[in-house]
């Protein structure tokens, strides 16, 4: 029943039963594709995932549903190789020649994305490996066996529930991914070693988390991290 007006200036009550208009706030699944622009700061179609590409629409995989906003990463590297640091030992990330290349990537990206690398902490929970401890004892396979999973499933192209993590790096079919790039083995983390100062940690083709040199191994690229608003993507 409706309910009668109430004098000027008052607020009137809601009908019974009646709904708000606030808006459903979807909720992300770890996993979930979403094609966007970080130019032009929307939701798009048809989506290009080619490495090296930087700007138009693009996909990204959320890592992370954050209630108003996601964490979200993109299924190919922006930068397909580039050394982590160039000084010869591990440096803060915020000081490395890998966030340079972060930077650079991501010029002219709509403001409040906070582009950046995946941590190997994020990794690790995204494939819920609770064994691993940050240092160089214990890398592991996204869908191994073992305390440490550190033993690979036989994998055929596609059969990884990781796909996504590492899909186009070089052969990464054969360790289960959908689609292999020749141009790069894999993407950096921003993480260290925390027992070794001369290594970072990297998402590698063989379909989990490793350790390559930071000063002289160009085999690993850039795969940028974002936190997007849920009210640009519904």
């Amino acid at each position: 029943n409706k309910v009668e007006a109430k004098k000027s200036g008052e607020v009137k009550e809601k009908p019974a039963g009646g709904s708000s208009n606030t808006p459903v706030v979807k909720t992300y699944t770890v996993g979930e594709a979403v094609s966007y622009n970080p130019v032009a700061n929307q939701k798009c179609e048809n989506p290009t995932s080619t490495t090296g590409t930087k700007t138009g629409c693009m996909k990204w995989y959320v890592i992370k549903d954050n209630g108003e906003s996601v964490n979200a990463i993109l299924d190919h590297n922006t930068t397909a190789k580039v050394a982590y640091e160039t000084s010869g030992t591990y440096k803060e990330y915020a000081q490395a020649t890998i966030k340079s290349t972060v930077d650079s990537d991501t010029t002219g990206w709509a403001s409040g994305l906070n582009p950046r690398l995946i941590t190997a902490n994020e990794v690790a929970s995204i494939t819920n490996t609770t064994t691993f401890d940050g240092s160089s004892g214990t890398w592991f396979y996204f869908n191994g066996s073992g305390d440490k999973k550190q033993t690979q499933a036989s994998n055929s192209q596609g059969a990884s529930p990781y796909a996504w993590l590492f899909d186009y790096t070089n052969n990464c079919t054969s360790s289960g991914c959908n689609t292999a790039d020749s141009s790069t083995y894999g993407y950096w983390t921003s993480s260290p070693v925390s027992d070794d100062s001369n290594r970072a940690w990297d998402v590698g083709y063989g379909g989990g988390l490793d350790y390559a040199s930071v000063d002289n191994d160009f085999r690993y690229g850039v795969r940028p991290v974002i936190t997007l608003s849920k009210s640009v993507i519904q």
